[in-house]
């Protein structure tokens, strides 16, 4: 049966964080794709069903071009809309076909699994200096600000080249960015700073490029790559910000899964489950892309016996689909590190895959071990319900993480 748009019961996306786990709940119950409404009266359509959205990730009829938005090309989505400088960019996560594979192969040599490989090394002397940092600092810290974050911030930007002094500036403007209860004169003053920064980058930079992923990128404009200066500075702020918030949000997520479940932690430190495992269930459970915005239908398109017409945006609900029970079993909502077939999709699929897989999980698989290695009665110093996110129903990550510790002896 085809069900056309306007006779779906539509779910209100919560601006909470909090709220997340009943929200996919709620969108999974749906018979088919679910209406959903995001803060701010935007209307879309959430692929939440596992099968559902592996399958969109792929389907050519979908693609992220926002220029296929009907509702913002028709005046609907105003300008100062938090979704906007998200949604609103030209580099590789919107881009399609030719242009998709002519920038992704600007950048899919630096991260091939072979070469982020070599890293390990750096990232272990980066998780050993935050950790010792720690530790010197005394026995209580706030996990994100002290290692999650910093963690995958230093390793992207070593990797990108960007000057020590530049890094809070970003990692500010990323935050923001991804603030989806920001006003109007937060989003004009984010959507301004962000090109100001890398207009100032790319000055700097000309004067002495290197052997960085910001050289490249430069070069490439300089030799008609990059079709134009907007693309350069979309592109540059892309490799930046997907570089280090999703994993930085994985880690306290992954945290908080471990600690808040000493039984599955028992398995993991005692052995009986290999870290390796249990990272990809971290990736599922505690996946920071909750809800990316959209994939734009380009004709009509019945899917999971809904019509979705040309000019729809489709929310990805990855958190959903990965707590679907038709991929993950009966017991899909709860965090299970011994979980051997995990299909999660915590880094897409298809053409617009995460280009950055390999080193998240190389700062994952360096990060988890060393950390519960090295702080001995690691624990919550506030109740996890008390936990604060940041104010996005896009990225889950919590802003603070206070914990206590001893440090080990070995």
């Amino acid at each position: 049966m085809r069900v056309e748009n306007d006779h779906c019961d539509v779910i209100g996306v919560p601006a909470a964080p909090t709220q997340l786990d009943r929200l996919s709940s709620a969108i999974l119950r749906q018979a088919g794709m679910a209406r959903v409404s995001l803060p701010g009266d935007v209307a879309t359509w959430a692929a939440a069903r596992h099968q559902t959205l592996r399958q969109m990730l792929s389907d050519q009829r979908f693609n992220k071009d926002w220029r296929q938005w009907r509702a913002l090309q028709d005046g609907e989505i105003p300008e100062d809309h938090p979704l906007i400088g998200i949604c609103k960019v030209d580099n590789m996560t919107t881009a399609h076909g030719a242009d998709h594979r002519r920038l992704r192969g600007l950048l899919s040599s630096s991260f091939a699994p072979s070469r982020i490989a070599l890293l390990a090394p750096r990232v272990e002397q980066c998780v050993d200096r935050l950790l010792a940092e720690m530790a010197q600092r005394g026995g209580s810290a706030d996990l994100m600000s002290e290692f999650a974050a910093p963690l995958p911030t230093n390793v992207i930007a070593e990797l990108f080249g960007l000057p020590d002094e530049q890094r809070e500036e970003i990692v500010a403007l990323t935050y923001s960015l991804a603030n989806t209860s920001a006003t109007g004169e937060e989003v004009r003053q984010t959507r301004q700073r962000i090109p100001e920064f890398f207009r100032r980058l790319i000055a700097l930079k000309r004067g002495q490029l290197g052997d960085d992923l910001a050289s490249a990128l430069i070069v490439a404009r300089d030799k008609g790559e990059l079709v134009s200066d907007t693309e350069l500075i979309d592109m540059l702020f892309m490799v930046l910000s997907a570089g280090f918030v999703t994993t930085a949000g994985v880690i306290g997520n992954g945290v908080l899964a471990l600690l808040t479940h000493p039984q599955q932690l028992h398995l993991v430190r005692s052995g009986q489950v290999p870290w390796s495992q249990a990272i990809e269930e971290i990736l599922r459970w505690g996946s920071s892309a909750a809800n990316l915005p959209f994939r734009y239908a380009t004709q009509d398109v019945e899917i999971d016996g809904c019509l979705v017409r040309r000019g729809d945006a489709v929310l990805m609900a990855f958190h959903a689909a990965n707590r679907d029970e038709k991929a993950f079993g009966p017991g899909a909502n709860r965090f299970d590190v011994t979980r051997r077939h995990n299909p999660h999709l915590s880094f897409g699929e298809g053409p617009h895959a995460c280009l950055g897989a390999a080193l998240a999980r190389l700062e994952l698989r360096c990060a988890f071990p060393a950390l519960f290695g090295r702080l001995e009665d690691l624990a919550l110093t506030i109740a996890a319900e008390d936990v604060v996110y940041m104010p996005s129903y896009v990225i889950r990550c919590p802003q603070r993480l206070p914990v206590s510790f001893r440090p080990s002896v070995a």
